[in-house]
């Protein structure tokens, strides 16, 4: 399932919809735009024996909910089909990358990059 992304104000929000909020142990995450360094539309591969799970679920190929710990630090996925997956890179967060699936991934990059600009 896609979850959405928002701008509201001066903070990006991620939205996590139906049973992902249960499998990810979360609803939302609100970061501010300042700390977004980078946004990617890059394909992300599963890695299954790249990062260990902290929260969340994992099962390599089908679904990747959560909180895992890797060589980069702490990153959160909400991921289904890695085809759909949008990379948030940040600065002074708790998570190094936010790796969410989203329905047009190229539409919530731009809206991204340009409130990032705009700030």
């Amino acid at each position: 399932m896609t979850g959405t992304i928002k701008i509201d104000g001066n903070s990006l929000i991620f939205e996590i919809h139906g049973i992902d909020v249960i499998l990810s142990i979360r609803r939302t995450i609100s970061i501010p735009l300042k700390h977004v360094t980078s946004v990617s539309t890059d394909r992300v591969p599963w890695q299954p024996f790249q990062q260990i799970k902290v929260t969340g679920t994992s099962l390599p190929g089908v679904i990747k909910d959560g909180m895992f710990l890797s060589s980069d630090g702490l990153l959160f996925f909400e991921m289904h089909d890695p085809d759909k997956c949008i990379t948030v890179s940040l600065n002074n967060e708790r998570f190094k990358k936010i790796i969410f699936e989203v329905q047009d991934k190229e539409s919530a990059a731009k809206i991204i990059k340009d409130a990032i600009s705009k700030n």
